[in-house]
Order: structure tokens, then sequence, then C-alpha cells
């Protein structure tokens, strides 16, 4: 029982504990009208893709992560996972992924020279084979 105790507490401390989403109300909801779904209208991210986009996302931004209380509104800005687009591409028996900041559009800041962004290539198991 003691190292049951222990382990939940190195999960909570290390910000490894799921936080789930937050629920919009029943009256919320009730106003949501979900569209007619066609993969014409829609873009669809296969199996593979969607299991390396996360385990890309849990490596680039981990849960709980923040921006240090002092930092610089650049700072703040790349700390947060709406500045960023993904781009996806198929490879063999690999996804590969670009996480590329929108800085200017998404917080109103001019870009700097450095890119804070990041590549990925997840195989199909599940392995980030590398990133840079």
């Amino acid at each position: 029982m003691k190292h049951l105790g222990l382990a939940g507490l190195l999960f909570a401390v290390t910000g490894c504990m799921h936080r789930p989403a937050p629920v919009a109300s029943p009256e919320v909801a009730q106003g949501i009208q979900f569209p007619e779904w066609s993969k014409a209208a829609s873009t669809t991210v296969q199996g593979p893709q969607l299991k390396a986009l996360q385990i890309a996302l849990d490596d680039f931004m981990p849960p709980g992560r923040s921006a240090p209380g002092d930092a610089d509104p650049m700072a703040q800005c790349l700390f947060q996972l709406t500045t960023y687009d993904a781009w996806v591409q198929r490879g063999d028996k690999m996804t590969f992924i670009h996480f590329t900041p929108l800085e200017d559009e998404r917080c109103g800041l001019r870009p700097e020279v450095m890119d804070a962004g990041a590549n990925y290539a997840i195989s199909d198991e599940g392995v980030i084979l590398k990133r840079e």
C-alpha cells in the first residue's frame, strides 16, 4: 500500500496524470448541431497518424507544462499549444509531424528568426525514431 501511494505521488508531481477536458453545460450542448459526416468535408487522420500525433504532442508539450511565472510574452506564447499548427505526413511505416508556431497570428507577437517548432518521426509501433 505504501508503494502505491508513492507511485501516485510521483505521477502527480511529474504532471503525468491525465486531466480531463472541461465539459460544457447541458444548455450549451443542447445548442450544438453536429454536421453530416462525410469524407469529402472532413480531414481524416488515420489510426497510426493519430497515435503518432498524440506521442509527439506529449513529448513536445507534456501535460502540466507551463511557462515560468516571470516568462516574457514570447515564452508565454510558445508554451501554449494553441500557438502551434501541426503538419502530418505519412511515411513508410512511420508518420512525420512538424509543429510550427504562429506567434504573430495567435499571440500578436513579431516572429523571431529562430524557429521554435519541432520535427518528429514516429513509427507505427509508437516509437519516437527521431526528433529535432
